[in-house]
């Protein structure tokens, strides 16, 4: 098991050339089934393009590099069409947000755990939001994968584990989200699964600050209860996390 921060910023070596290919920068997740697909590598020169490495083609990851077997398995961003659309979901984990299936916003994400054989996502590291508490997530208590969210189970911090040797990895052999019977929570974008599940959270309460549209329409005014209308002119112009997220009772 790796750290997203201890495969991020290792050489990329070929096998067969003996050469350095570049640095990985980042990772591309899939979301549908919480999986690093590709790896991303540094451009060859400050003005040609990013490149990447499929997983697949990941013969190892070390402490001190990434290996693959020959240097043609690193390719420019373009040519891979898959990896276009991943990288357009713009599902980065780190960073996330966390919401409970009931809808509660609980800490945020800041960093996870990638099997490196797979790529499978094991575990989210939790921090809660008075950063008084911490835990790995594992897995099988993840819902959905989303952009700038992690939606999880509501018992998830009954579940926390301390170090990602304590995860079970033969409970997240398979997606989280195909556990779970409700077909709108793997094929909806997840945007449109917050707002199924929090309208009436949402509905009635106080917004905390000015919720705009990117051209400065205001959706929703400091001190306005939350409507219908209001929420569904915030997943129109996507600001609904924004509007979940500024919100008292």
């Amino acid at each position: 098991m790796k750290f997203k921060d201890q495969i991020v910023g290792l050489p990329v070596l070929s096998i067969a050339e003996v050469v350095t290919l570049g640095k990985v920068e980042d990772v591309v997740i899939n979301p549908d089934n919480g999986v690093v697909e590709y790896l991303v590598v540094e451009p060859e020169a400050w003005y040609k393009e990013h490149r990447l490495i499929s997983f697949r083609d990941v013969a190892g990851i070390g402490e001190d590099a990434v290996t693959t077997e020959i240097k043609a398995n690193v390719v420019d961003i373009t040519s891979v069409p898959a990896a276009l659309d991943l990288l357009q979901k713009d599902v980065q984990v780190v960073g996330s947000r966390v919401m409970t299936r009931k809808g509660k916003i609980n800490g945020s994400i800041d960093e996870m755990v990638i099997d490196e054989e797979t790529g499978k996502i094991t575990a989210c590291r939790w921090v809660a939001g008075d950063h008084q508490k911490t835990g790995l997530i594992p897995a099988n208590m993840v819902i959905t994968f989303g952009k700038g969210m992690l939606v999880v189970e509501d018992n998830f911090e009954s579940a926390l584990v301390d170090e990602a040797s304590e995860i079970k990895t033969d409970l997240i052999s398979d997606p989280a989200v195909v556990k779970h019977e409700t077909p709108t929570v793997i094929n909806e974008d997840p945007l449109q699964f917050f707002e199924d599940q929090q309208k009436q959270y949402l509905i009635g309460r106080t917004v905390t600050t000015d919720i705009l549209t990117d051209d400065g329409d205001i959706i929703a005014a400091k001190g306005d209860k939350v409507t219908q209308e209001m929420v569904d002119k915030a997943v129109a112009a996507d600001k609904f996390v924004e509007l979940t997220l500024n919100t008292r009772e």
